[in-house]
């Protein structure tokens, strides 16, 4: 059902409490969703109680139609709050708002009601709209923060076509910045100065008092001398100097937008110094951390110790087997039967409709002693197959037939009533793991929790100090660049202030309106300031005086809706780290297609970004409306072309949905924490769409984690569904999440996001069982998620390495090892060591961008996430 309303906030201008002098609108309204199982409508604002003083910015309703009863509050407490109506004075709009108290000090009528954290209701005729209305613990400063980092990276989108793909730092390519760019901006500046030393001037004629000998007389000279005698000045007529003429308007019009785009280039300049300098000092500290020790997190060690130890329990593996009957649809005989089955499980029959078994006699376990016994699982009892695991020592409470041919004993199961698990070898193999790493653990303990690294771990640990020294390498240069223009901008702008200040003395108004004169052609100064302003528009592809005018529009936002900010500039982050990082390069007509999604209120936007190396296609909507009528923030719908499919003849296909919430932690802990509100975004809204996409959120809170699933540092802050974070059985990998992201990290900034969109593109596009392929690697392109390079080299791998008790072990043919040519990171292709015959491919991109979970006592050696076990490496 489609609102026949609209919620927007209003800045409103009072000149008393009876006079409304101006009504300024935010650029978008509050999204509305209809719950058809409650049957109202839900919307979402937030409020900042660390903000004082700011009071403009108003929650009103607008109805569509020509309905206007009036609307009101309804309170938790049951209190009714009706809201006020407002006509806006240019536009004759009818809002209806809360005015429960009149502030002298701000000149503001103040609302209450929806400035409470928590859910009121909205009364509207015959329509209930619920607002949740969530606190964020922000103060104004930090808000202004987030405006201005959209609106900075917003220009450096827009302005950074020249560095999508290579950076040529010799010419400052590294900041999108060219020479011919400051040499562009140089020459304007020059010819500018110049043309004020002898700017173009008209005389005008004009009336002004003279000495009577001196008077040249107009009429009114006539009128004074025959009104009255002797007079000693008169009116005459005479000229003044005026500068005002449509040249010099048309020059200090190129002046000021000059100013403006190069302001942004200075900004822009100064910003990427700032990160990419920050980005090397991150990398030098990492570098610089990896020594031939590592200090183990003992939280980490105790908690996987914890969850060792419930797999030596007996009852874990019978709760587990009864959980999986549970989730099937397998029907159990709902009496007591009349025979038991004691039967031992070993390999499973080739047609994968059974087991070879030995049965109890009462002593011991025993095979047949001319053949085999076989438990066969056909028909109604086949789903047992998936549940039941080689290794199994089971007491069945069933009715069963044995038919036996002299060679073999096969049992048929009649009806099934329960299974009890009497033993089980992964409860042998777990018992030992936890003694041995029990013992890791005491070991740890008396050295200070530092531990000694092997020598396969120190190799890995060169490789990460390797690559990491490349990219070290790489942001300096970035850095100088980047400083380099910004030392040779910034002297610039404050020339070009200056020279505006100069044009406003002059009295001169700016006008858009070229007056193609023949001063153009015969003043060097006007002609060189009038092409050096074109062709900065073009060396910074701004040509568009269309797009130029929105960028400025966008420029004028004030802090009105930062949810839906924090959203826009997410999408800002989205596009850019598919450009910058993965070399997505975007497809025409997407600058404007940006604008639209960031200044209206058109939902179904989409961006078309290429990587044809990687062979990677994506469209990026923004609000697309899904089957289900549900809208979630962004889909990333990825078509993507298997490596050994040359000529691109069938296309692959995977979804991935991002939403974006302005949250604090208290509104996550008021929605049930972190993993409740991603569950009803998977489940309940179906972005999942029933399980078909991988759905994660995202955040501004650091400290939402309660659960920390992987010994990395990320796994403080952000959760990839890389392990069971809430201790269960139930793996979801890598399917759903939650991720930070904030402007006010600027250690980090959209590291999170490039790990996570990283996991997408090298990792969630395609099946991870890897048994029906001949090694682990993956069928798409490998692509490197520190640096987005296809240039990929495959390594020659050891045969083997000595484990710690100086024990051979063969490495498995199935892994694959590859090193990115440009940034030198490694990445490893392996599969889950806990299944042979399904496996469950995983890829290890070093310390620092392995999204799988990382052991606590070998930060070395990943996780699987679809049972916990580490890699067969």
């Amino acid at each position: 059902m489609e609102p026949n309303f609209e919620i927007k906030y209003l800045e409103l201008n009072w000149y008393d409490k009876n006079t409304l002098t101006k009504v300024t609108e935010s650029i978008s309204n509050l999204p509305v969703e209809y719950d058809h199982q409650r049957n109202v409508f839900h919307a979402e604002t937030t409020i900042y109680p660390r903000v004082s003083g700011v009071y403009k910015g108003q929650l009103a309703v607008r109805f569509l139609d020509e309905n206007q009863k009036q609307p009101y509050f309804e309170l938790s407490n049951g209190g009714k709050v009706s809201l006020s109506k407002i006509v806006n004075p240019e536009t004759g709009t009818v809002w209806w708002l809360a005015k429960e108290k009149w502030d002298k000090k701000s000149n503001q009528w103040l609302g209450v009601a929806p400035n409470i954290v928590g859910k009121i209701q909205l009364k509207l005729q015959d329509k209930t709209c619920v607002i949740s209305i969530n606190g964020a613990d922000f103060d104004l400063e930090q808000l202004e923060q987030y405006l201005q980092a959209f609106k900075n990276d917003l220009w450096e989108l827009i302005l950074d076509e020249g560095s999508v793909v290579s950076y040529e730092i010799e010419k400052s390519e590294g900041v999108g910045i060219s020479e011919e760019t400051i040499e562009c901006v140089a020459k304007l500046v020059s010819n500018a100065e110049k043309v004020l030393t002898t700017p173009k001037v008209e005389l005008r004629e004009v009336q002004t008092l003279k000495p009577r000998k001196a008077v040249k007389p107009v009429n009114r000279t006539f009128m004074e001398l025959a009104s009255r005698s002797n007079h000693r000045f008169l009116t005459s007529r005479a000229t003044e100097p005026s500068y005002n003429v449509a040249e010099n308007r048309y020059i200090f019009f190129a002046v000021k937008r000059c100013y403006k785009i190069l302001q942004r280039l200075v900004i822009r300049a100064a910003d990427r110094a700032r990160r990419y300098g920050t980005k090397a000092e991150k990398l030098q500290i990492q570098h610089d951390n990896l020594v031939n020790r590592v200090t183990v997190d003992r939280n980490m060690v105790v908690q996987d110790l914890q969850k060792i130890r419930e797999r030596t329990k007996l009852e874990y593996w019978q709760q587990r087997l009864e959980k999986k009957l549970g989730n099937c649809d397998l029907v159990l005989y709902p009496e007591s039967c009349d025979s038991q089955l004691l039967i031992k499980l070993e390999n499973p029959l080739k047609e994968q409709d059974g087991y070879f078994v030995q049965t109890w006699n009462g002593r011991e376990w025993e095979k047949h002693p001319n053949g085999f016994n076989i438990l066969s699982l056909r028909h109604k009892y086949s789903a047992l197959f998936k549940i039941l695991e080689p290794g199994m020592c089971l007491n069945m409470d069933c009715n069963f037939t044995c038919r036996d041919n002299g060679r073999s004993v096969i049992y048929h199961i009649d009806r099934l009533n329960s299974i009890q698990l009497l033993d089980f070898t992964a409860l042998k193999k777990a018992r030992e793991t936890f003694e041995k790493e029990k013992e890791i653990g005491r070991n740890l303990a008396e050295s200070n929790w530092v531990k000694e690294l092997s020598k396969g771990e120190l190799e890995e640990q060169r490789k990460e100090k390797a690559a990491l020294a490349n990219r070290i390498t790489f942001y300096k240069k970035n850095y100088s660049a980047a400083s380099f223009v910004h030392e040779k901008l910034e002297p610039k702008l404050s020339k070009i202030g200056k020279i505006i200040k100069e044009f406003e003395n002059l009295n001169i108004n700016p006008s858009a309106f070229f007056p193609n004169s023949m001063v153009f052609v015969q003043n060097s100064h006007y002609q060189g300031v009038h092409n050096n302003y074109k062709k900065l528009l073009d060396v910074t592809d701004l040509t568009d005086d269309k797009l130029l005018m929105n960028l400025e529009e966008i420029d004028e936002i004030g802090l009105i809706n930062m949810p839906l900010l924090y959203e826009r500039w997410t999408l800002i982050q989205i596009i850019y780290v598919l450009r910058e990082v993965f070399r997505f390069i975007p497809q025409d007509g997407w600058k404007y297609r940006l604008i639209e999604a960031l200044k209206t209120n058109h939902s179904g936007i989409s961006l078309s970004l290429d990587n044809e190396d990687s062979k990677r296609f994506i469209k990026l909507w923004y609000e697309k409306k899904l089957p289900n009528n549900k809208v979630p923030d962004f889909i990333i719908d990825l078509t993507w072309y298997a490596e050994n499919d040359i000529n691109n003849q069938y296309p692959q296909f995977k979804r991935f949905v991002l939403d974006a919430k302005f949250y604090d932690k208290e509104t996550f802990s008021r929605e049930g924490g972190m993993m409740s509100k991603v569950n009803e975004l998977a489940d309940k809204k179906g972005y999942s769409e029933n399980g078909l996409n991988p759905v994660f959120l995202i955040h501004p809170c650091r400290n939402i984690v309660e659960n920390q699933t992987t010994s990395q540092g990320w796994g403080k802050y952000s959760f990839l569904g890389e392990l069971n974070i809430d201790n269960s059985e139930g793996f979801f990998p890598h399917e759903k999440g939650a991720i930070f992201l904030n402007p006010l990290d600027r250690v980090l900034y959209s590291d999170e996001l490039q790990r996570l969109l990283g996991m997408f593109l090298q990792y969630k596009l395609e099946s991870c069982d890897t048994s029906e392929i001949d090694n682990d690697k993956t069928l798409a392109v490998p692509i490197c998620i520190r640096c987005g390079s296809t240039n990929i080299l495959k390594l020659a791998k050891t045969s083997g390495y000595y484990d710690k008790n100086r024990v051979w072990v063969n490495r498995t043919p199935r892994s694959v090892w590859m090193q990115c040519k440009e940034c030198e990171q490694i990445q490893i292709y392996n599969h889950c060591g806990s299944r042979d015959d399904n496996s469950t491919r995983i890829i290890k991109n070093g310390l620092y961008w392995s999204y799988h979970s990382a052991r606590a006592l070998e930060p070395f050696n990943m996780k699987c996430p679809s049972c916990g076990e580490w890699g067969a490496w």
